[in-house]
C-alpha cells in the first residue's frame, strides 16, 4: 500500500485528488505546507508526494518549483494530474460577513466577485482551502472560500457559489518520488538548468530544441539564493528521454549550461472533477 503525502489539513483540494487518484486504501499523510511535503518524501515517510504546480487563473506555484530546483537530482517527477476546482463561500447562513479567509489563488481568481459582492470585508490569506473553513468555523462573522464538502464537517453552510458562469479553473499537480517512476507513458520531461550568466545564454540553450523541433511546454526563471541576478531555469519539453530528438536536443543544449539536470519523463495523467 502506497502512503502519499499532501498539502493538508483533509478536505484541502490536494487531499480530495490524492482520494481520486489513489484511492481509499492509500495510506495519506497530511502536511502544513508545500515544503514539508517534499521533506516527507525525501525523509522515506511517505512514498508519493501530491503538489500543486499551476493554476490557470494564479499561475505557477512558486513554491513547488523552488523545491523541485533546490532538490534537483534527489526528487523526481513521477505523473502530471489536474483538477477542476469547485469553489463555494462557507459561512453560517443569515449571519453578516466581516472576514473571508482563504488561500492566495482563489482570492486572485475571484478577485472582482469580491470587490463587487464583499467589498467592505477583512480578505485574510491562508495556507489552504480546508485552513480557511477551520479558520471561518471559529471566527465569528467570518466565511472562507473553500470545496463545498469542507462545509459540512466543519458545521458551515454553503452560502453561495462565487464562480457560477466563470471559466473553469484548473489546477495541476506533480506526483513526486524519490526515485523514477516505471516506465510509461513519456508525455514530458521535467529539467533543471543552470546558465552561463553571460548575454545570449538563455536563446543558445533554447536553440537546440527548435532545431530538433523539440517543444517547451513551460519554462520558469527563478533567482539564485545568494547570488543576486543570477537564475536557474525549470523547464519542461515534451517527450521522453527515449526519442532521439529528445536526447539530441539535450546532449546540446547540456554543452552550453552550466549544469543540466532531469527531473524525469513523465505521463500527463487523468483531470479530475473537485
Amino acid at each position: 500500500m502506497k502512503s502519499v503525502a499532501y498539502l493538508g489539513p483533509e478536505g484541502t483540494f490536494s487531499h480530495i485528488l490524492a482520494g481520486r487518484r489513489f484511492g481509499e486504501r492509500a495510506g495519506f499523510v497530511g502536511c502544513e505546507t508545500i515544503e514539508r511535503v517534499f521533506d516527507r518524501v525525501l525523509a522515506g515517510d511517505a512514498d508519493l508526494g501530491l503538489v500543486p504546480v499551476e493554476n490557470s487563473s494564479g499561475g505557477t506555484v512558486y513554491d513547488t518549483v523552488d523545491l523541485l530546483i533546490r532538490h534537483a537530482g534527489k526528487i523526481s517527477v513521477r505523473e502530471e494530474l489536474a483538477l477542476d476546482i469547485r469553489i463555494a463561500l462557507l459561512g453560517r447562513a443569515g449571519r453578516p460577513v466581516r472576514t473571508i479567509f482563504s488561500h492566495f489563488i482563489q482570492i486572485k481568481h475571484l478577485g472582482d466577485w469580491l470587490k463587487e459582492n464583499y467589498p467592505d470585508v477583512r480578505l485574510v490569506t491562508v495556507e489552504s482551502t480546508a485552513a480557511a473553513a477551520d479558520r471561518a468555523a471559529a471566527t465569528s462573522g467570518a466565511a472562507a472560500l473553500a470545496s463545498p464538502s469542507a462545509a459540512a464537517p466543519r458545521g458551515l453552510d454553503v452560502i453561495e457559489f462565487p464562480s457560477g458562469g466563470e471559466p473553469v479553473n484548473v489546477t495541476s499537480f506533480f506526483v513526486i518520488a524519490r526515485t523514477p517512476g516505471p516506465a510509461r507513458r513519456p508525455d514530458r520531461t521535467a529539467l533543471v538548468a543552470e546558465l552561463h550568466n553571460v548575454c545570449g545564454s538563455l536563446h543558445k540553450f533554447l536553440g537546440p530544441f527548435a532545431r530538433e523541433r523539440v517543444s517547451l511546454t513551460r519554462i520558469v526563471s527563478r533567482p539564485i539564493p545568494g547570488h543576486p541576478k543570477t537564475y536557474v531555469f525549470y523547464a519542461e519539453i515534451e517527450g521522453g528521454l527515449g526519442s532521439q530528438p529528445v536526447a539530441r536536443a539535450l546532449a546540446r543544449a547540456g554543452r552550453l549550461a552550466g549544469s543540466l539536470t532531469c527531473l524525469g519523463t513523465f505521463p500527463i495523467g487523468r483531470r479530475f472533477r473537485s
